[in-house]
């Protein structure tokens, strides 16, 4: 009953929304952007886009879409840059949008009774632009973002000709669809390893596997936490952090933070173990000077300041052999990075990049540069004429 209601509720405020924008239509001469990322975040490609359209772009009457009890509100300057999902004022403007850009989708339409969610897509006649958040190298997405299924299809936004292959070839994107602009959250990736809280900066991200939801207790037995064990309780690493005045602060992914806590034991001076909300991602990764990962797509924030950083793939097989669809890339000799298998040879590694000061490998640069086309701080700039001056 409760579902139902929700339902009605929508489908009221939606079509009410949908009869004023009919009679408005004529009179109604804003030119209104619809941003968003999912219905809790403000804090990378969607919000960065919506902070430079504010700044740069007047001509344009942006909104940020996003739930009113999400936490990210107060990153706002004033309740008149939002809209509440869900709301009357959201479903006007959706209709009235001249374009609606988004990280994850086309998830703002109310969910209505019978064909009306339909016949609210087929309403809408905004320009739907995909920002995406993932590099997109690693996961094969196709039987989610295929232009025949997703439907933020008008227009895509790419990094570099390499990026740009994927969806041309595998996705369905005609070449005029998909922009080599790269991503608006790239514009803050400066290198800030001078000036962080703790020097000489390694900073530790792995990803989650699918078998590790919903553990408790037993997290501990995975090998992701025994091969962070052994580096963390490893003398000879400990060591190597005093040796070179170095800190290691310690990330897990937002969907096994919760097991943050069987590694607090092995907290020190030197080693911390972060909480979500105490630094976020993005101010990690500035101040970092070296990133450890496995096969997260986060280090390509990392290389994109040109800095180091090292793939310990401990589970290889295991963990790209039990995915049905395989990445676009060789994962062991595609990335612009180190790569090791062992804690031995992690440490071999971690060692190498302090004796190289922190410059990546030649071979590593030119790889980088497979991967971005640009590394400056205009990529806002870009992807919004790309979708200013698209039909």
């Amino acid at each position: 009953m409760a579902n139902l209601a929700k339902v009605s509720t929508a489908t009221l405020l939606a079509e009410t929304a949908r009869i004023a924008y009919f009679v408005s239509k004529p009179f109604f001469k804003k030119k209104i952007w619809l941003l968003c990322e999912t219905e809790t975040q403000a804090q990378e490609n969607g919000y960065e886009l919506f902070r430079w359209i504010k700044s740069n772009a007047p001509s344009i009457e942006a909104y940020y879409v996003i739930r009113d009890d999400s936490p990210s509100i107060n990153k706002f300057q004033s309740n008149e840059e939002w809209l509440a999902l869900d709301s009357w004022k959201q479903y006007f403007y959706m209709y009235h949008a001249e374009a609606i850009i988004s990280t994850h989708g086309l998830w703002m339409i109310p969910d209505e009774l019978g064909i009306l969610k339909k016949l609210t897509r087929k309403t809408l006649n905004a320009k739907r632009v995909m920002l995406n958040h993932g590099v997109g190298f690693l996961k094969n997405g196709k039987q989610f973002y295929h232009k025949t299924i997703f439907p933020l299809n008008s227009q895509i936004m790419a990094l570099s000709p390499k990026h740009k292959a994927i969806f041309t070839e595998e996705y369905g994107y005609e070449d005029s669809e998909v922009v080599i602009a790269g991503y608006p959250r790239f514009d803050g990736m400066t290198d800030l390893s001078a000036e962080a809280k703790w020097p000489n900066l390694i900073v530790y991200m792995p990803t989650f596997r699918d078998d590790e939801q919903n553990l408790g207790d037993a997290f501990q037995e995975t090998e992701l936490f025994k091969q962070t064990k052994a580096l963390l309780n490893s003398d000879s690493f400990k060591q190597h952090l005093e040796d070179n005045d170095a800190h290691i602060a310690v990330y897990l992914h937002q969907n096994i933070q919760k097991y943050s806590q069987y590694l607090d034991p092995f907290s020190s001076p030197r080693i911390h173990i972060l909480r979500q909300g105490e630094l976020s991602v993005t101010e990690l990764l500035r101040m970092g000077k070296l990133l450890i990962t496995d096969y997260s797509s986060v280090f390509f924030d990392f290389v994109y300041m040109n800095k180091p950083f090292i793939s310990y793939q401990f589970d290889c097989e295991k963990f790209i052999g039990a995915r049905k669809n395989k990445a676009f890339i060789d994962i062991r000799r595609d990335l612009p990075g180190y790569v090791a298998d062992t804690p031995a040879e992690l440490e071999e590694k971690i060692k190498m990049v302090f004796a190289n000061q922190f410059i990546p490998q030649d071979d590593h640069l030119l790889k980088i540069k497979e991967y971005f086309s640009f590394q400056d701080q205009k990529n806002c700039e870009r992807v919004f004429n790309a979708i200013n001056q698209r039909d």
